[in-house]
């Protein structure tokens, strides 16, 4: 899954589209990663194993989201958040395999060195794109009908996610470089931008079988 200030960079464009609760929305396009443990990302990110032309594929069924809260994916923005986040993490997956980062099974090992890059690259996002912390807790979140899906641990990943925007660790990325990080905001923002485009104008949303991986 991308770390979250990119997920955050991502959000503080599409913003420019026609958001309309920019503190909701901001939630919404982190909350997917507010969770214990790994192990609980598939339900939160609604991954789906099938297959697609005789081939056996992973995709992330936002449609099936947008479909369980409806009308507030449409109405209400932390839901619209949450929802292109989801678009956001396939389009990084599809990513990971166009330039072969990972094999298609991550260990923990793995996991364990590309969120080391993450923390290595939040300064260089922090300093490239003048982005700051804006976060808001929302009142009474834990009355939230998206609690349905998972108790999401939000003040404390708010809280753990404030340091990202101050951080500076010493070290070399392994994985995830400065070149690569742009070079999958340069793939991801034109089908981000076009799944909320046609979420905002009503009109027939994106498949999410379009981004498989």
């Amino acid at each position: 899954m991308a770390q979250r200030t990119i997920h955050y960079l991502i959000g503080e464009d599409l913003i420019g589209l026609g958001i309309r609760d920019v503190d909701r929305f901001r939630i919404g396009n982190v909350l997917p990663d507010a969770i214990e443990d790994l192990v609980f990302r598939n339900l939160t990110h609604y991954q789906v194993d099938t297959e697609l032309d005789g081939k056996s594929v992973r995709y992330s069924d936002f449609e099936r989201f947008r479909r369980e809260f409806a009308p507030l994916v449409e109405t209400d923005d932390l839901y619209l958040g949450y929802y292109m986040h989801l678009v956001e993490d396939a389009c990084y997956r599809i990513f990971w395999h166009k330039v072969r980062l990972f094999d298609r099974n991550m260990t923990r090992e793995k996991v364990a060195v590309l969120h080391n890059d993450y923390h290595l690259l939040n300064a260089y996002i922090v300093s490239r794109y003048h982005i700051r912390d804006e976060l808001v807790m929302p009142a009474r979140f834990s009355g939230e009908p998206i609690n349905r899906i998972y108790p999401f641990l939000l003040e404390d990943f708010l809280a753990e996610m404030r340091g990202d925007f101050t951080e500076h660790p010493e070290g070399k990325t392994v994985y995830m470089t400065e070149a690569l990080l742009e070079e999958y905001l340069s793939d991801a923002m034109d089908v981000c931008r076009d799944a909320l485009r046609r979420i905002l104008a009503g009109g027939e949303p994106l498949d999410p079988l379009s981004l498989t991986w």
